[in-house]
């Protein structure tokens, strides 16, 4: 039996098969959500950024960006992409004060959230301007993973 750490496959729920003989073709089940975290700290004047790696295929469904202790600086701005700073995933989305914020998606960004094509690097950064002796972010990645189709030799 797999224990902690296993990588086994997608978790899918439902009450009944995929198909049976007096339903056939319907199928109620859906994805288990996932969901990874990282807590960003502040460090001076600098950028800190937290990688996380989604599989192959998930489909971003939210990011939660809560702050537990409020940044001293200017201002602190939160992003979430493939890099540091870059907002492939999420806007800039202020994170200075205290408090949970979700980031206004664009359609660009939604695109980008509907299917990770490669083992992807989900980079979060906390952004603050001027001098900072105070700051903490975590932010979370809400996920489902999808069952791959394999073609060929695997």
């Amino acid at each position: 039996m797999p224990g902690p750490g296993s990588n086994f496959g997608p978790i899918t729920i439902s009450t009944r098969p995929q198909s049976s003989p007096t339903t056939p073709n319907i199928n109620d089940g859906g994805m288990a959500v996932c969901e990874q975290n990282v807590t960003l700290a502040q460090n001076g004047t600098t950028a800190v950024s937290g990688t996380l790696y989604l599989p192959i295929g998930s489909v971003i469904l939210d990011i939660i960006e809560d702050t537990t202790v409020a940044w001293n600086s200017g201002t602190a701005v939160a992003t979430v992409g493939t890099a540091a700073a870059d907002t492939s995933f999420a806007p800039s989305t202020s994170v200075a004060a205290a408090g949970r914020v979700r980031p206004t998606f664009t359609a660009a960004e939604l695109i980008n959230m509907g299917s990770i094509a490669s083992p992807a690097a989900v980079v979060a950064t906390v952004t603050p301007t001027g001098a900072t002796t105070a700051g903490s972010t975590n932010i979370k990645v809400l996920y489902a993973p999808t069952v791959q189709q394999f073609t060929g030799n695997t």
